[in-house]
């Protein structure tokens, strides 16, 4: 059986890279809605803090949550019997403002788990309750300007269906257009394709690690 080698796996891993950089092609109506989301926010963003449209999304982090049928491709998951917690996600956030010393003026987070969705919201517009088990998140969240898909069902995704999958494909489009920072988790595909379009679109581009990146969400404070 011949076995490959470095240099096999080096062509191949050009050919992946030059595939994702010129054959990312996203229908029209997908490039359409992204447009109108953006432009959604912008305006949004522009007439609350009385900034130009063009900075509005500037400093945008996005987080993804991935969770409904994917227990069994969750490390995490499969380690703990339960999800990551939302405070994890919003630490790696809080991380790398620590790390650039800036803050991040809006996240706009990709998830196909309403209950996750539904917290986020009240975490950013609530007061903190002592009793929770995401006294983090609460912190860091409360204040923020959060984003979301505002064409998907219930601010999510459902890949299952028609509209869910076409929602779904503008979430990733507008996290690869707009986001400064990403934070997901690598055990998911979507998570390793972002990884992967967002390097073949900025790895020549000069200072890359202070721009846009994606994450993997961490297991412990």
């Amino acid at each position: 059986m011949y076995k490959l080698t470095w240099k096999d796996q080096s062509f191949m891993s050009f050919l992946h890279y030059m595939f994702t950089l010129y054959f990312y092609k996203l229908p029209p109506r997908i490039e359409l809605i992204t447009k109108l989301l953006k432009q959604h926010w912008s305006n949004y963003l522009a007439d609350k803090h009385k900034q130009s449209y063009d900075q509005a999304l500037s400093s945008m982090a996005g987080i993804f949550i991935r969770r409904g049928d994917k227990m069994p491709e969750d490390s995490f998951w499969s380690r703990h019997k339960h999800w990551r917690n939302i405070s994890l996600y919003v630490k790696a956030v809080v991380d790398e403002e620590i790390r650039r010393k800036e803050n991040f003026t809006s996240i706009f987070v990709m998830t196909d788990d309403v209950e996750a969705m539904q917290s986020i919201m009240q975490y950013s517009s609530l007061p903190s309750s002592p009793s929770s088990t995401e006294l983090f998140a609460q912190k860091h969240l409360r204040g923020r300007q959060i984003l979301y898909n505002v064409y998907a069902p219930q601010a999510c995704f459902n890949p299952f269906t028609r509209i869910g999958y076409d929602q779904f494909l503008v979430n990733i489009n507008f996290l690869v257009r707009y986001a400064t920072f990403i934070v997901g988790h690598t055990d998911s595909n979507v998570g390793q394709f972002l990884e992967e379009i967002i390097y073949s679109r900025t790895q020549l581009t000069p200072h890359v690690p202070t721009q846009t990146y994606v994450k993997n969400a961490p297991d412990t404070f």
